[in-house]
């Protein structure tokens, strides 16, 4: 363990000793993420819908940095999530960590709302890491298919991977926000009229610690072989930063958009691990794997879904994904059988069941201190 490490558990073992004495309140629910400042996603969503005159909802939000700054920040930012996690009845997670997993309170309930759908490549405690998961109580999901993988990763008991859903879903149900989105896109981007949206969304490689790169993709050579009609969007990774393809009129930028609502213009989605290809399946569009590292990734990262039992073509090269695209063999019913896979409830309520299983949760009876 560095002397950073060293540090940090001292002062926070002896901050522990002092909270100890203070009591849980029971109407407390905390959201903890070290990836943004503001609430994005499942947090902001389960935050609306939160009766914040019934419950005492508190944010204990940064956005982690490897700088100097950035480290002294999260140092600080560590004692207050202590804080939270020894006072609060409900700590609502949705990445991985390092307090929880080294500092929690008996009658605390840890909830992992994570920031997928699902997980191709595996993760958590099945893989290297800085540190052990631990102390988890409950995880989402969107169905039963992730109980074993999200058990092993988050070293939780099978039954708390909780198949209820995933809030950051319900909006991908809703037609009446897609096509919100598609005239909004279409309006801020009247070019994507009439064409054939390509839109490229990969996953990153590599880690927050070594540094993160990106696989070759030759957009132009894709372009080069289809008709004019073809325009590719490419949205990366947020841990990438900013990166790029060529500029060209028809690869257009689109790291600042929303993900799910460029599905809504989407005729083919190409990525490769992420799972973004799960919210994806929920509109039963074409879907198309480009993974030229797949035995290499496969075998240093490994992966918790073989690729090849989904069903959708799996490319190495530019050529094949054009091939692909010009001969699309996947049918409406082989991507409904992977919606159905994947998620249990298609109602577009899962917030609404995210919020009834914390309020049972504040509604046990249990021993606060």
């Amino acid at each position: 363990m560095g002397i950073q490490k060293t540090i940090l558990n001292f002062i926070l073992t002896i901050e522990s000793f002092f909270l100890s004495f203070l009591k849980i309140k029971k109407e407390r629910i905390t959201f903890i993420s070290l990836e943004s400042e503001k609430l994005e996603l499942d947090f902001k969503k389960i935050y609306d819908e939160l009766n914040q005159e019934e419950f005492d909802v508190r944010l204990c939000l940064i956005k982690y940095h490897k700088d100097l700054w950035g480290q002294f920040l999260y140092f600080i930012n560590c004692m207050k999530q202590l804080y939270y996690i020894y006072t609060s009845r409900i700590i609502i997670l949705h990445d991985n960590n390092y307090v929880v997993s080294h500092f929690k309170r008996e009658g605390v309930v840890v909830l992992q709302v994570w920031h997928a759908c699902g997980a191709i490549k595996k993760f958590g405690n099945v893989i290297d890491r800085q540190y052990p998961i631990a102390n988890y109580d409950y995880v989402l999901a969107t169905s039963s298919y992730w109980k074993e993988p999200y058990s092993q990763a988050f070293s939780v008991k099978s039954e708390n991977v909780l198949p209820i859903g995933m809030p950051r879903t319900d909006e991908l149900f809703n037609n009446n926000w897609l096509e919100e989105k598609r005239k909004d896109l279409y309006f801020r981007y009247p070019q994507l009229k009439d064409k054939k949206i390509i839109l490229y969304a990969p996953t990153f490689r590599g880690n927050i610690y070594k540094g993160f790169s990106a696989i070759e993709f030759d957009a132009l050579k894709i372009l080069e072989q289809l008709d004019s009609q073809y325009v590719i969007l490419y949205k990366y990774h947020p841990l990438m930063g900013n990166y790029q393809l060529p500029d060209h009129p028809r690869i257009i930028n689109m790291n600042h958009e929303d993900t799910h609502a460029l599905f809504s213009i989407t005729d083919y989605l190409i990525s490769d691990y992420s799972s973004i290809v799960f919210d994806y399946m929920i509109l039963k569009k074409p879907l198309i794997f480009f993974t030229p590292d797949l035995e290499e990734y496969s075998q240093s990262l490994g992966v918790f879904v073989n690729l090849e039992n989904l069903g959708y073509p799996i490319c190495y090269s530019e050529e094949e994904i054009v091939s692909s695209i010009c001969q699309y063999q996947v049918s409406q019913k082989q991507m409904e059988d992977m919606k159905d896979l994947f998620f249990t409830y298609q109602d577009g309520e899962s917030t609404t069941r995210v919020i009834r299983f914390m309020e049972s949760i504040i509604q046990t009876k249990n021993i606060f201190h």
